[in-house]
């Protein structure tokens, strides 16, 4: 398991992917229909940012925004980190347990190929990180 490679968990063939300039309700639509979670924001070949469930919920909904109106790269989490598709599953998992991401695009030579979810990553991929993000959760709650 330890040498396992993101690219290799990643449920999804293709990502999801929209313009900047799309509505936030048919970005909505998209994920819905699709049953994802997350959707990349494009300008042609260049990654922007990433919508996700969370950036519906408190910059759109509990900001008030007319999700009709509203553009996604308004209200978009902007240049988003990503990972490496051969980076091992370990690295994805501290990177979003460091800053509690649930979506994290995988590039390739540059090259956007798709997402990992949080809910891709294996269990057992977990186990042998379990102390050292224990450690990493009792500092973090020592600096607040």
């Amino acid at each position: 398991m330890a040498d396992t490679k993101v690219a290799e968990v990643m449920a999804r063939d293709a990502a999801l992917r929209i313009a900047p300039d799309t509505p936030v309700r048919a970005a909505a639509a998209r994920m819905a229909e699709h049953r994802c979670g997350s959707i990349l924001v494009m300008d042609g070949d260049r990654l922007v940012g990433i919508f996700t469930e969370r950036d519906a919920l408190f910059r759109v909904v509990a900001g008030g925004l007319d999700p009709s109106t509203t553009r996604v790269a308004d209200v978009m989490t902007k240049d988003p980190d990503t990972i490496d598709a051969d980076s091992p599953v370990a690295d994805a998992l501290r990177k979003m347990d460091e800053f509690s991401y649930w979506h994290l695009p995988v590039m390739r030579d540059g090259a956007v190929i798709g997402v990992v979810s949080i809910r891709d990553l294996p269990f057992g991929s977990g186990i042998g990180l379990q102390d050292e993000l224990d450690t990493r959760h009792r500092l973090a709650e020592r600096m607040l």
